[in-house]
């Protein structure tokens, strides 16, 4: 189905039919209507189309938005984590200058 539009509101408002004896003629009233019914089923192909885009991106921005609050549960725990190793390094730190302070008092002793 080709999604091509023919006809606008302006063209089917001001659409004006050749009078026949017997009133208008047939075949051309017949062609302008199956040029509208082509326009509506392209329009209803291209909304079709449209609505299916939404719902795809609209899922996609929920796998993102699912993704995006894993990555921050990831991150806050990872910044646990350092902190809690920055407290140990500096714990350790601490007790290496007093293991060294005590070594050079004691062998200043023995001297």
């Amino acid at each position: 189905m080709e999604n091509k539009v023919v006809l606008s509101p302006k063209k089917i408002v001001s659409k004006e039919f050749k009078v026949d004896f017997k009133g208008y003629n047939a075949d051309e009233v017949d062609h302008f209507l199956d040029q509208v019914v082509k326009d509506y089923e392209a329009f209803a192909g291209l909304l079709n189309n449209s609505y299916d885009r939404i719902e795809q991106l609209e899922r996609r921005l929920a796998d993102q938005k699912a993704m995006l609050a894993r990555l921050e549960r990831e991150k806050a725990l990872q910044d646990d984590n350092l902190r809690a190793l920055e407290d140990n390094v500096s714990s350790n730190v601490d007790i290496l200058k007093r293991l060294s302070l005590l070594e050079k008092a004691v062998f200043s002793q023995n001297k």
